[in-house]
């Protein structure tokens, strides 16, 4: 193994707590994962070599781990062929998530990113307009080619509902699959929301410096700093929910989806051996 070598990836889905997963993985002290959470080495910039990957994680020969979560790997047909070329022996996180709330907060994510406007803020409308809002919902189909290059015991899927259970809980398991101690003292972080800030710049500029601090170990401190009086409002007036923005779903839509995904979601409990935690498929 050389030594910038990745030993874990994140492959999502999008919008399913992958960026909870990557908060995770800045706390455990022996894993360096990368500043820029989605490298999306394996699925867009696979031309630019392993050391212009691994230049990914410079400065952290010594550790057990290292790593990055990319969304962009379980929807990329050639993503698993790739990642198991580069190292077969790297654990796989899957994190999922009901498919149909899946494509709704994805909407939220692009309207957020101010991807679409006008008519296309219907998510009914927006439907047509990106396809990728249905497709990243199969993921037995996309799961399958991940299951066709690694071992079953490499490929770690959770599923958001149940972190939002017991996160705590939910983090064990990621340290455990990683052969790590249990975090003596795991904070608790809110997978992303579907938030826009008014300022922007303020925005990137509060997030940076939350980021900064989880990676060296003062994320406590920046937890802290953000429930103070002056800054607790600071943020707030500076946030806009797009839930508030963006009409919700209908309920036909809803249903339809539901049916949409109902085959998909039958492989994808056979390819797991396991139940999903999604009461409508229940």
């Amino acid at each position: 193994m050389r030594p910038l070598q990745a030993t874990f990836i994140g492959i999502g889905a999008q919008k399913s707590a992958s960026t909870w997963l990557y908060g995770v993985l800045q706390q455990c002290p022996d894993v360096r994962v990368s500043d820029d959470k989605e490298v999306d080495f394996f699925s867009y910039y696979f031309d630019r070599g392993y050391e212009w990957y691994e230049r990914s994680f410079v400065g952290a020969e010594d550790r057990a781990h290292r790593g990055e979560i990319s969304p962009s790997y379980l929807i990329h047909p050639g993503a698993p062929f790739r990642a198991a070329q580069y190292n077969p022996d790297m654990q796989v996180f899957v994190t999922l998530r009901d498919p149909v709330d899946r494509a709704y907060s994805n909407h939220l994510h692009e309207a957020r990113k101010g991807h679409i406007s006008g008519a296309n803020l219907s998510f009914e409308t927006a439907l047509e307009n990106n396809p990728l809002y249905r497709d990243q919902g199969r993921y037995a189909h996309h799961l399958s080619g991940w299951f066709d290059h690694f071992p079953r015991e490499q490929i770690h899927v959770m599923f958001q509902e149940d972190i939002h259970v017991d996160r705590a809980k939910a983090a064990r398991q990621v340290t455990d699959a990683l052969g790590l101690e249990p975090l003596a003292d795991f904070l608790d972080l809110r997978a992303n929301e579907s938030v826009r800030y008014r300022n922007a710049a303020m925005g990137e500029t509060l997030w940076k410096i939350g980021n900064f601090a989880r990676r060296n170990g003062l994320g406590k401190v920046a937890e802290l700093a953000k429930s103070l009086p002056g800054i607790r409002q600071m943020r707030q007036a500076n946030r806009e929910e797009m839930r508030e923005v963006v009409a919700p779903m209908d309920p036909g839509t809803a249903e339809s989806l539901t049916g949409f995904y109902q085959e998909d979601v039958a492989a994808l409990e056979a390819l797991l051996g396991r139940s999903v935690p999604w009461t409508r498929y229940t």
